[in-house]
C-alpha cells in the first residue's frame, strides 16, 4: 500500500545546507554533510545531572515581599533612566518574538530545533504571532486567547518533565509579557495573578535543579544539562526583572532577590551562542581556564556591602572586569547596576557638627546686634539728647530690614552658594558696626542700624539652608534644635554684655565688640565652613570648579568617615536656579505657607513686645540699672535656648514615631487591597502621602497655650511691682522664651521639610512676616502699656495669639486635603 502523500516531510533540503547552497541528501531529518560539519547535533535530555543550591519556595512567596516586608529585605531602587532601560529592552524581546524573528536571550538555540523544542514552548512561539499586527479592537480576543493558553499551562505544569517544565515557564513567560508591552494589558486582576502564577512555576521548574554537579565541582559537565540549567536561571532572571518593571507600574516597591544569592552569573556569550557540541566544548574549557576559582555568582553584580574592605572591594571589581569581558547582550542588561546607595550627604557626624556649630555662630550676630543693644537704650537717649520713644524706634528700623533683607541674599544662597552669601553679608555687618561706633548723630544711627541689619539679618536664614543641605527629615529636628539654641545665645547673654559694656565703657564700646566679634569669625568662618548647597556639590561628593566653593570642601571629603567611592561619577547635582528675589514674598502669599507663617509671626511679635518692654518697665516699676536690667534677660535666653534643644529632640522622636504607624498603616492597607478588599486608597509614592502636619506641628498647640498664660502671668505681675516679687516676672519671661523659640524651631523644620529646594528662601518668608509684625508691635507697646496699663496691655496680645491658633489649624486641614488629593481620598 501506498503511504500517505504527506507522511513524511516534503522538505527536501535542510536549513543549513539551504543557507549554504550545498547538495543536501536529506533523509530523516538530517543529512550527511551536516553530520560531517556537526552542524546538527542528537541532544539527550533524559539524565541531566542537576540540583538546586537555593530555597525554591522563597520564588514562589516573592509576591507577598512587597505587602508584607520581610526583615532584611533590601530596597531595589532603579534610578528612572535605568528603569526606562529594562522596560524598553524587555519590550523589544516581546518585538523579536512576535514577528517571528527569533526568540528572547533567555530561550536557548537548540530549543528552537524541531528534534528538541517541547510543545509548551513551540505553541507558544506559534500563538503570539497572532498580536504582530492586530486589527483595531482585536486586542482583547488576542489577550483572551493567550490567557486561555496561560491558564491551561498552569494547570498542567505539575505533570510536565524538568525539560518541559522549563519549556512551560519560559512558555509562560512569553505569554505575560506579551500582554504587558504589546496588548497593553499593564493592569488588573489577571496580570498580577499570573505573575503569581509565574512565580509558582518558577518554582517548580528551579525545583528540578539550577546548576550542573559538574560545575560546583569546577568540571565541564554534559551540554544538555548546562542548556537547560543556564536556559532555566536566564529565565528567572528575566522574571525578576519584570517582576520590577510591574512593581514600578503598580507603585510598589520591588527588593534584591536575595533568595537567588549563589547562582551562578549568565554564561558568557561564546558559550550561550555555540551552535555544536565541539564548539560549545572548546568554550567551555577556555571557560575554566579564565576562572581558576569558582564562576561569577548573581549577587556579586549587586550593590557592594558597606562592610565589605577595600581588599574584598577590589576583588570583587576586578572579577566583574573579567566577566564583562565576554558577556552578552543579555548580560549587560541584567548589570545595569541600581542607584549605589549614596548618602544624603558624605559629611559624617563630626563634620555635621562642626557645621552646624560654625552656621549657629553666625546667626547669633542677628540676636548679639538686637539684644545686645536694649540694655543700652535710656544712656543712647541721653548721649544723642533724643526722646526714648525715637531710640526705640531704631529697634523698629532694624526689625523691618531684619524682616526684609534675608529676602535678597536668601535667593543669592540658593542660587550662588551659602559660603558666598555668608561672606558678603559680614562685610556689610563689619563696615555697620565701624560707622555706629562713630555715629555722632541720631539719623546716622538710624541708617546705619538698618544696614547693619541687612548685613546680619540673613544669617538666620542662609543657616537653615546649610542645615537643608546636610540633613534629612529624620534627622533635621535635632539639628535645628542645635541651631535654633545657638541663635538664641544672644537672647542669654547678649543683654548682659551689652548692659556690662555701656555702664563701665559707654554704648559705643557695643559696637566695637561686635567689629572684632565678627572681623574674627568672618575669617574662621572662611577658613573652616564649606560649600554645602546641593545645586553646587550635590550630596558633598562633587568638587566644584570655583576656588571659593572648592575650599575646605576637598579637606572634609579626605576626612569623612560615611562611607563613598571618590573615583566613581560624583552624584549630580540639583538643577541650579536663577535669582528670585521675590520667591520669599510668593512663598509668603502662598496657600499652602501663608497660615502656617503668620500664625509663628504674631506669637514672635508678642515675644519681642514683651522683650522690649522689659528694659523700661524693670527700671521704672523695679529701679534697675542697666547692669541689673541686663541679667534679668538671661531667664528668658536661657529658657529659649533649654526649650528648643529639648523641643528638637522631640521632633526626631515624634518623626520616626509617626513614620513608623505610617508605614505600617501602608502595608496593612496594601495586604487588603491584594487580597481583593477596597480600602480607597491608590499607592502613589510614600512621601506624598506621610501626613508631615501631624509629625512636626501637633505639639504647637500646647506651646503656644503656655505661652498665652505667661504673657498674661507677665504683664499683670509686673502690674504690681509693690505687690510680687521681680521673680515672678522674670520666671514668666524664662516660660515666654521656652515656648516661643519651640514654636519657631517647629515651624521653620516644617517649612524647610516642604520647601526643601528652597529652604532659605522659605525661611526668610517666615523672618520677613516675623519682623515686620514684630517691627510694628514693638513701636506701639510702650505707647499701648502707658495708656491702658501693662496687665491689660498684655493681656489683649495673649488674645490675639489664640486667635492666630486658626492659622494653625488652617495648616492642618490645607495639609491633609492635599495629601488626600495625591491618594485619593482624605487620608484618616
Amino acid at each position: 500500500m501506498k503511504a500517505a502523500r504527506y507522511s513524511s516531510s516534503r522538505q527536501k533540503v535542510c536549513s543549513n545546507c539551504s543557507a549554504a547552497k550545498a547538495k543536501c541528501d536529506r533523509k530523516a531529518g538530517r543529512c550527511s554533510r551536516c553530520d560531517l560539519r556537526g552542524l546538527l547535533e542528537t541532544l539527550d535530555f533524559s539524565a541531566l545531572e542537576l540540583f538546586c543550591p537555593i530555597n525554591v519556595d522563597d520564588i514562589s512567596n516573592r509576591w507577598l515581599n512587597s505587602y508584607i516586608p520581610v526583615p532584611g529585605q533590601k530596597v531595589k531602587e532603579y534610578p528612572p533612566t535605568i528603569t526606562s532601560l529594562i522596560y524598553r529592552i524587555l519590550k523589544s524581546y516581546v518585538a523579536v518574538t512576535v514577528r517571528g524573528r527569533g526568540a528572547p536571550p533567555f530561550v536557548h538555540s537548540t530549543q528552537m530545533m524541531n528534534t528538541s523544542t517541547r510543545p509548551p514552548l513551540s505553541t507558544c512561539l506559534s500563538l503570539v504571532r497572532i498580536c504582530e499586527n492586530p486589527l483595531p479592537g482585536s486586542e482583547t480576543v488576542a489577550a483572551e486567547v493567550l490567557e486561555r493558553e496561560m491558564t491551561n499551562l498552569y494547570e498542567q505544569h505539575a505533570a510536565y518533565d524538568d525539560v518541559a517544565q522549563l519549556a512551560a515557564f519560559q512558555a509562560y513567560m512569553i505569554y505575560s509579557m506579551v500582554l504587558f508591552f504589546r496588548l497593553g494589558r499593564i493592569s488588573g486582576p489577571f496580570l498580577r495573578q499570573a505573575m503569581m502564577n509565574l512565580q509558582q512555576i518558577a518554582c517548580s521548574s528551579s525545583r528540578g535543579g539550577l546548576v550542573c554537579i559538574a560545575e560546583q565541582h569546577h568540571a565541564r559537565p554534559s551540554w544538555e544539562a548546562w542548556i537547560v540549567a543556564e536556559a532555566k536561571r536566564r529565565t528567572l532572571f528575566t522574571m525578576y526583572l519584570f517582576d520590577s518593571v510591574l512593581s514600578v507600574q503598580d507603585g510598589l516597591q520591588t527588593f534584591l532577590g536575595t533568595e537567588l544569592q549563589g547562582l551562578p552569573a549568565p554564561a558568557n556569550k561564546r558559550l550561550w551562542s555555540a551552535q555544536t557540541r565541539q564548539e560549545w566544548e572548546t568554550s567551555y574549557n577556555i571557560h575554566l581556564a579564565d576562572w581558576v576559582e569558582k564562576g561569577l555568582r548573581i549577587d556579586e553584580l549587586w550593590p557592594i556591602p558597606a562592610d565589605l574592605d577595600e581588599h574584598g572591594r577590589l576583588e570583587r571589581r576586578n572579577r566583574v572586569d573579567v566577566w564583562l569581558e565576554n558577556v552578552d547582550e543579555f548580560g549587560t542588561m541584567l548589570y545595569t547596576p541600581p542607584a549605589p546607595d549614596e548618602p544624603y550627604s558624605i559629611f559624617d557626624k563630626r563634620q555635621k557638627a562642626l557645621i552646624v556649630l560654625i552656621v549657629s555662630t553666625a546667626a547669633t550676630f542677628s540676636g548679639f546686634a538686637s539684644n545686645i543693644y536694649f540694655p543700652a537704650l535710656p544712656t543712647i537717649a541721653q548721649d544723642l539728647d533724643i526722646s526714648v520713644e525715637l531710640v526705640n524706634l531704631t529697634v523698629t528700623s532694624y526689625l523691618i530690614f531684619q524682616g526684609i533683607s534675608p529676602s535678597l541674599w536668601s535667593p543669592i544662597s540658593d542660587v550662588k552658594g551659602r559660603r558666598i552669601a555668608y561672606c558678603c553679608t559680614f562685610l556689610v555687618f563689619v563696615g555697620a558696626c565701624v560707622g555706629l561706633a562713630e555715629t555722632k548723630n541720631y539719623a546716622t544711627l538710624v541708617v546705619l542700624r538698618c544696614l547693619q541689619s541687612t548685613g546680619s539679618a540673613s544669617t538666620v536664614a542662609i543657616g537653615s539652608g546649610v542645615i537643608g543641605d546636610i540633613t534629612t527629615r529624620a534627622d533635621r529636628g535635632g539639628f535645628m534644635g542645635i541651631f535654633q539654641a545657638g541663635l538664641l545665645v544672644p537672647v542669654a547673654i547678649g543683654p548682659v554684655i551689652g548692659g556690662a559694656l555701656a555702664g563701665s565703657l559707654g554704648w559705643r564700646a557695643i559696637f566695637w565688640f561686635l567689629t572684632i566679634y565678627s572681623g574674627i569669625f568672618l575669617l574662621m568662618l572662611i577658613i573652616f565652613l564649606p560649600e554645602t548647597l546641593r545645586s553646587i556639590v550635590a550630596n558633598g561628593s562633587r568638587t566644584p570648579s570655583s576656588l571659593i566653593t572648592r575650599y575646605p570642601l576637598h579637606s572634609y571629603q579626605k576626612l569623612t568617615k560615611v562611607k563613598w567611592n571618590p573615583e566613581a561619577v560624583p552624584s549630580q547635582p540639583a538643577a541650579r536656579k536663577r535669582i528670585d528675589v521675590t520667591g520669599p514674598f510668593r512663598i509668603l502669599v502662598s496657600k499652602h505657607a501663608a497660615p502656617i507663617i503668620f500664625f509663628p509671626a504674631i506669637y514672635y511679635t508678642v515675644w519681642q513686645m514683651s522683650i522690649t518692654a522689659m528694659s523700661p518697665l524693670f527700671e521704672d516699676r523695679y529701679g534697675l540699672g542697666e547692669t541689673q536690667i541686663g541679667l534679668t534677660y538671661i531667664a528668658n535666653g536661657a529658657g529659649s535656648m533649654i526649650g528648643t534643644l529639648i523641643t528638637g529632640k522631640i521632633l526626631d522622636i515624634d518623626y520616626r514615631r509617626v513614620k513608623a504607624k505610617h508605614e505600617a498603616r501602608l502595608v496593612q492597607r496594601d495586604v487588603q487591597t491584594a487580597i481583593g478588599l477596597d480600602v480607597g486608597y491608590s499607592a502613589t509614592n510614600p512621601e506624598d502621602n506621610f501626613p508631615l502636619q501631624r509629625a512636626r506641628l501637633r505639639l504647637v498647640p500646647v506651646f503656644s497655650l503656655v505661652q498665652c498664660f505667661s504673657i498674661i502671668l507677665f504683664g499683670w505681675t509686673i502690674q504690681y511691682p509693690d505687690h510680687v516679687h521681680i521673680a515672678v516676672p522674670v520666671v514668666s519671661t524664662f516660660i515666654t522664651g521656652w515656648t516661643a523659640v519651640s514654636t519657631q524651631s517647629v515651624v521653620t523644620t516644617y517649612l524647610v521639610d516642604i520647601f526643601s529646594d528652597r529652604s532659605a528662601a522659605a525661611s526668610a518668608s517666615l523672618n520677613l512676616a516675623k519682623c515686620l509684625l514684630a517691627a510694628a508691635g514693638t513701636s506701639f507697646v510702650m505707647p499701648m502699656v502707658n495708656s491702658i496699663g501693662v496687665g491689660l496691655a498684655f493681656t489683649v496680645c495673649a488674645i490675639a495669639q489664640a486667635v492666630a491658633l486658626l492659622g494653625l489649624a488652617v495648616q492642618w486641614r490645607l495639609s491633609s486635603a492635599r495629601r488626600g488629593a495625591k491618594s485619593g481620598k482624605i487620608p484618616s
